[in-house]
């Protein structure tokens, strides 16, 4: 089955071709068809907090001397357009280095490495932590990747945050240093991340701190995640990190 466009309807054609009757005998019928979503830079559909995107799928039914019928359906839509972000295969790296107080003693720094800003649904994201514990404390590093959510309106911008996944690794005893690799597994059903809409965002960071006992706060390091569909065209330009 083909579509025709017109410039405000679509007319629906049979499979050889011929343009179906806009007469509806009584009984019941079935018009398979199938439409081109058009080309563009549309978000995915996405449910937030408090906000949604959402595409429709609306039909008709012109009656005469009566008013026209009309039924609508929701569809999930995923964009396979990448967002138009800069250096998406840029690695990313971010220092923390901090003094313990108060019932702690020495100081304790990491050094957090990945090995860039974009990632597949599915992907594996490899961390790899270099730490140093020089404190009076067994210490454990752990792993948070969490979606940003922004809503926009009036002027005004409401922001939740979400965990998509959280993870510990070993304990790293006092006056020790250590390198530690994690890798995350990025869910399947998480939704891309989200630029292209002018009231809905959504984003993603890579959050590792420092499990201290007794620590007034831990210190943290916090790195930009950029999330695109399994089947984006990114996925051809780039080796993919297996899951873990």
């Amino acid at each position: 089955m083909i579509v025709f466009k017109g410039q405000d309807f679509q007319t629906l054609l049979t499979g050889s071709g011929e343009t179906y009757s806009n007469i509806v005998v009584p009984g019941i019928h079935e018009y398979p068809f199938t439409f081109q979503i058009p080309q563009g830079d549309m978000p995915s559909s996405f449910k937030g907090t408090s906000g949604k995107i959402f595409y429709t799928l609306e039909a008709k039914l012109s009656r005469s001397m009566r008013a026209p019928s009309k039924t609508k359906t929701k569809f999930t839509f995923i964009s396979k357009t990448d967002p138009l972000i800069p250096d998406l295969m840029e690695p990313q790296f971010g220092i923390k280095e901090e003094k313990m107080k108060v019932f702690n003693s020495g100081n304790v720094a990491m050094n957090i490495r990945t090995e860039r800003i974009g990632y597949l649904q599915g992907e594996g994201l490899k961390i790899t932590a270099e730490i140093g514990n020089n404190s009076s404390r067994n210490i454990v590093p752990k792993f948070r990747l969490y979606q940003k959510q922004s809503f926009f309106a009036r002027g005004n911008r409401r922001v939740y945050t979400k965990n998509v996944l959280k993870e510990a690794g070993e304990t790293i005893s006092a006056s020790t240093h250590q390198t530690v690799t994690k890798v995350l597994t990025i869910p399947n059903s998480v939704c891309p991340t989200i630029l292209n809409c002018k009231v809905v965002h959504v984003e993603y960071r890579l959050k590792v701190y420092l499990d201290i006992p007794f620590a007034a706060k831990d210190p943290e390091v916090k790195l930009p995640v950029v999330i695109l569909s399994a089947d984006s065209e990114f996925g051809k330009m780039v080796p993919i990190w297996p899951p873990s």
